[in-house]
This record gives structure tokens, sequence and C-alpha cells, in this order.
């Protein structure tokens, strides 16, 4: 997926500017993507060159037109072809787990702290969108997609923080000798076992 396609997908709901594009992607649809406005007017040129994109611009006083966005025909038949395509695989890439790759590089204090901000970070996370998810209009069909999406990322978040607090836990009980990846599992189970 590319910024392109996110942009085609936000412009059908309703025309918008770039900065309007840009708030929209901060405060409502961060938990999906996470552009700058820099790359966000870039791809919004090369859209309208690509004739998928009209801009109206809209003559303010005392400041720069205004310039909103919305598809063309072309556009939606673009955005179209590409929501009935397969989903591309995920791509992983995380700069946490490349890290944790090489922890014994990192000084233990320093790694429980870094574990510990990332959990209280996805524990944040997860409560807003819980937050979010419960002010969600369920009954309105064009707000299905949004409900589905935070869904998916509240689940995320909270998975990821489970996660933080099983590594954190096995982290502060370890010890100085060799211990093997599979201990963390064996010991999740006999937690969940009761042993």
């Amino acid at each position: 997926m590319s910024l392109r396609n996110v942009l085609l997908t936000v412009l059908s709901k309703e025309p918008n500017s770039g900065y309007g594009i840009g708030r929209l992607l901060q405060k409502e649809l961060s938990h999906i993507w996470d552009a700058r406005l820099q790359q966000i007017y870039g791809e919004l040129a090369k859209l309208q060159t690509d004739g998928l994109m009209d801009v109206e611009n809209i003559d303010l006083p005392n400041r720069p037109a205004k310039k909103i966005y919305s598809l063309t025909a072309a556009g939606r038949a673009e955005l179209d072809r590409w929501l009935t395509d397969r989903a591309a695989p995920h791509a992983n890439k995380d700069d946490l787990l490349v890290r944790l790759y090489c922890m014994e590089r990192i000084p233990p204090d320093v790694l429980i702290r870094r574990m510990e901000e990332e959990r209280d970070a996805y524990e944040v996370e997860a409560r807003e969108l819980r937050h979010r998810l419960a002010q969600a209009s369920r009954t309105e069909p064009s707000q299905l997609g949004l409900l589905v999406t935070l869904e998916a990322a509240r689940s995320r978040a909270e998975s990821r923080a489970a996660w933080c607090v099983k590594t954190l836990a096995w982290l502060r009980g370890r010890t100085q000798a060799a211990v093997s990846p599979d201990s963390l599992a064996r010991g999740t189970r006999l937690r969940a076992a009761g042993e």
C-alpha cells in the first residue's frame, strides 16, 4: 500500500484540502497511516498530474488560495481497481524488534526502561482506541469501515502491550546464564496452568 492509495481512499469520502487531509490522518486515521504534510502535498501533485484528481482554488481574503482536491472519474476507477485487488502481505519493519534481536548489547536497565515505555505507549493507544470505538456511531453505514479499522488497531495495540508485559516479566526474571527462547513460551504455559 502507498500514500497514493490512502489519499484516493480519503478523498473518496469527500473533497478536502491537503491540510485537511493531514489533520484527518493525524486526528482520526492515525491508526491506519502516518504521513507528513510535505509527503501529502507531493503525492497530491502527482495524483493531479496523473489525472486522478481535480483541484479547485478557493480565494481567501489576506491569505493564499485554498486548494480543494476531489477525485476525477479516473481517480475513482483507480481506487475501485485497488480496492478489489488482493491486499499486499503486511511488511514487517519493527525498530524495537530489530534492537531486541541484539539485546545482549543493551544494558539491562535500559532494556527494561525501553520495554516499559513501549508497554505504556501501547496501553495508552489501546485506551484511546477503546474510547474512540465507544463514541463511534454503530448505526451509520458509512462508519462501518472506521469501526472495523479502529477495532483492528485496538486489538493490535492490546496484543503488543500484552507482549511487552510478558517480555518484561521474562527480562526481570532472567539470570546471567543463557536462556533459550523456548523458556519464555514454557514459562507462559506454566503460569497459565497455575504451576
